[in-house]
């Protein structure tokens, strides 16, 4: 017969079986929706993802995500892949830059009244807040901001007799850094930069090209030929390694930490990784240099939330969106994300951006930000920029023929 602490457990450890079923249950009968970023599987970013899944699938009963995350360099192939076979996520991270042109096919589904009862399109800026419309019709809400600025390794820069208190103003400036820093001996490169043919590059250089008052429109002018020559002159004197024409922003941190480049132009995401990865690494963040006869300028770069208009579970991926924008949550999804905010935060919020080192220089910067586009055949322009920055840094061209090929090419898409 059994003694009544036996009866008990049975009783104990049939209410857990009982209980985790209905979990089991609970699981399954919740709707899933899936979200595809290129964040990446490992680091804060990643985390980031997964701990707003959790939060969220905390909140309510009704639904769950599923998160993928594609390289960067495969995302928008995947992503019209999917378009056509019918196969898409409901809910993707899309490149500001990129937005009109899945908005204009059609896929995406309109909000125009879910934002109208969400009453918070007021409280985003102007520029984030317009990479998300098309045709006058609203089809995403910003995940964050971002933009570039100049980082310094300030061990390496202090042995070479450089003052990181008195950071590169100009380009001349830059250039005179990018030797002092360069150590053939050391496998040691002055700077590094993204030129991979992918958007990454077109979003670092264009910003160059704007620093001299011209533009995509303009490209083929004394200006558009001195920003080509800029990076042309640190690839062909030994300051910048050739294979920059090979590297994305997934590849610059490692060489940066390593001491393999003493300089490099990256965004306020990377900043986590730095301090995770490579905590004794001392280093100074300051803006974009730029022509002592320019003006400063700087690229918007960030994301935007969009929902498919073949989800059928549209109301869940609505939610989870708006979860990540609530005022409890926002801060710290910006922060985990190495984002600049999107939208107005209550003074008591900022303090972030305000007193950290590093992201003062960000929030600085992106005043000078500009969008790409918005254009639906963006792509198609910054593709013939990234073929135009592959000829000249490898020689294929020179920077004249390379600029007036490439404007021959733009001219008339723009004209579309």
């Amino acid at each position: 017969m059994k003694s009544k602490l036996e009866s008990l457990l049975v009783i104990v450890a049939l209410l857990a079986v009982v209980a985790g079923a209905a979990s089991v249950v609970n699981a399954q009968d919740r709707k899933a929706v899936t979200i595809w970023h290129y964040w990446g599987d490992t680091g804060t970013n990643a985390e980031t993802v997964a701990r707003y899944k959790e939060l969220w699938e905390a909140s309510q009963e009704e639904c769950s995500l599923n998160i993928r995350s594609i390289p960067t360099a495969d995302f928008k192939r995947e992503l019209s892949t999917a378009i056509l076979a019918g196969n898409t996520p409901d809910i993707a991270v899309i490149d500001n830059p990129d937005f009109a042109m899945f908005a204009a096919q059609g896929v995406l589904a309109e909000l125009d009244d879910r934002i109208a009862e969400w009453g918070q399109a007021d409280q985003y800026y102007d520029g984030p807040w317009s990479s998300t419309m098309w045709d006058g019709h609203n089809y995403g809400v910003p995940v964050g901001s971002n933009t570039l600025a100049l980082f310094i390794n300030s061990t390496l820069a202090e042995e070479a007799g450089l003052d990181v208190n008195n950071p590169p103003q100009t380009w001349d400036d830059l250039m005179e850094w990018a030797a002092a820093l360069t150590n053939p001996d050391n496998n040691q490169y002055g700077i590094t930069l993204v030129a991979e043919r992918n958007e990454t590059a077109t979003f670092m250089w264009l910003p160059f090209l704007q620093q001299t008052g011209e533009d995509v429109d303009t490209l083929d002018s004394e200006g558009g030929r001195a920003a080509l020559q800029l990076w042309v002159d640190l690839v062909e004197n030994g300051y910048a390694s050739p294979e920059i024409v090979n590297y994305g922003f997934g590849d610059i941190p490692g060489q940066f930490m390593a001491g393999n480049a003493a300089m490099m132009i990256n965004g306020p995401w990377v900043i986590n990784s730095l301090q995770n990865e490579a905590p004794d690494l001392a280093f100074t963040v300051a803006g974009l240099p730029y022509p002592e006869d320019g003006q400063p300028a700087n690229g918007l770069g960030g994301e935007n939330f969009s929902i498919f208009a073949s989800s059928d579970v549209q109301d869940c991926a609505w939610d989870f969106i708006t979860f990540t924008q609530a005022p409890d949550n926002i801060v710290d999804w910006y922060k985990g994300l190495g984002f600049l905010p999107s939208r107005r935060l209550p003074e008591e919020q900022t303090e972030f951006w305000v007193t950290d080192p590093y992201m003062t220089v960000f929030l600085d910067q992106i005043q000078y930000a500009r969008a790409r586009g918005p254009l639906p055949n963006w792509p198609e322009i910054s593709e013939v920029i990234q073929l135009m920055l592959q000829e000249a840094l490898t020689g294929q061209a020179s920077v004249e023929d390379a600029i007036a090929n490439a404007a021959s090419r733009i001219t008339p898409m723009l004209q579309q």
